[in-house]
């Protein structure tokens, strides 16, 4: 993979992007800059520049799109803790301003912080997959779109992890939770498949996802009839769904938001809320700075 690290040590891999992430601020002028405790500006929302702001913005001669395509690599590559922080900027590509530009330098300022982590991958005799899908409804205010998350770990790391705004507007929090189940029950299967190839033996069939809202949990599970005329337009996704559950591919697990470790790839969550979702998640400090060092990941359990 271009830009990562690999360590290879008896039972274990280590990856890491610290190196491209040393380049990037080195790029910026932004090595030595005082580092951030989150990767957006707390409090702060975005909007899309006016023309004349846009404007302005270009005469300084910024290439936006650049930028935002360089983090998006990070964050898609190793760094799940950069993920909604991209999703957000790079909705701005079309009318990028000042503001816009500072949350860029912000979100450098954080990579300084926190350019050490890494992903180390264990070897045992059995694979375990566990996963998380959570939904923030309406989260965009322009567009009335919600954001949906989903992550699955692997023997205790993160394998999979996704940040991205829904392409059409949710009348529901369990329409929205439910698009979200549907792409990470999709990923399931081909995290299944590949692991059978592999002639890897998981011990959880099926795999559980940690889901938040009752009613999308009722619905797949067959409980609920109370929506279905309003959910009529969610059927295929539904009977997807229900589809894994039934041959026994995956399990609903409810988990109340405080313990949904995907929260965080949904909105921007205080340092101490993004620390514990990265310490549980495998997500570790090569040394210098950072939320966990090596020894302490065999104490955590996702």
């Amino acid at each position: 993979m271009l830009g990562v690290k690999i360590t290879q040590e008896e039972g274990s891999i280590t990856l890491d992007q610290q190196h491209f992430s040393k380049s990037l601020l080195e790029l910026y002028g932004m090595g030595s800059c005082r580092p951030a405790s989150t990767p957006l500006i707390p409090n702060c929302h975005l909007e899309p520049a006016t023309a004349d702001k846009v404007d302005k913005f270009k005469a300084l001669g910024v290439n936006y799109h650049s930028t935002i395509g360089s983090i998006n690599y990070l964050s898609t590559a190793m760094c799940p803790d950069l993920s909604f922080a991209v999703s957000t900027l790079s909705q701005f590509l079309e009318n990028p301003g000042i503001r816009h530009w500072h949350g860029f330098l912000h979100f450098l300022k954080y990579l300084n912080g926190f350019q050490d982590l890494g992903l180390s991958y264990h070897r045992k005799a059995i694979a375990v997959i566990v996963a998380y899908s959570n939904t923030d409804w309406g989260n965009c205010l322009l567009a009335c779109r919600s954001v949906t998350s989903y992550l699955a770990c692997f023997n205790q790391c993160l394998v999979v992890w996704k940040t991205r705004r829904q392409p059409t507007v949710a009348l529901s929090t369990a329409k929205a939770e439910y698009e979200s189940l549907y792409d990470l029950a999709s990923e399931l299967l081909c995290l299944s498949q590949w692991c059978h190839e592999a002639g890897l033996v998981s011990c959880n069939t099926p795999i559980p996802i940690h889901e938040d809202n009752q009613a999308c949990i009722n619905m797949a599970n067959g409980n609920s009839n109370i929506h279905a005329k309003r959910m009529k337009h969610i059927d295929i996704q539904l009977d997807f769904v229900k589809e894994c559950i039934k041959y026994e591919k995956i399990c609903l697990v409810y988990t109340p938001i405080k313990d949904m470790l995907a929260d965080f790839l949904t909105k921007s969550v205080p340092r101490p809320s993004l620390t514990q979702a990265l310490h549980a998640l495998g997500v570790f400090s090569l040394g210098v700075r950072g939320v966990l060092k090596m020894k302490e990941y065999k104490k955590l359990k996702v």
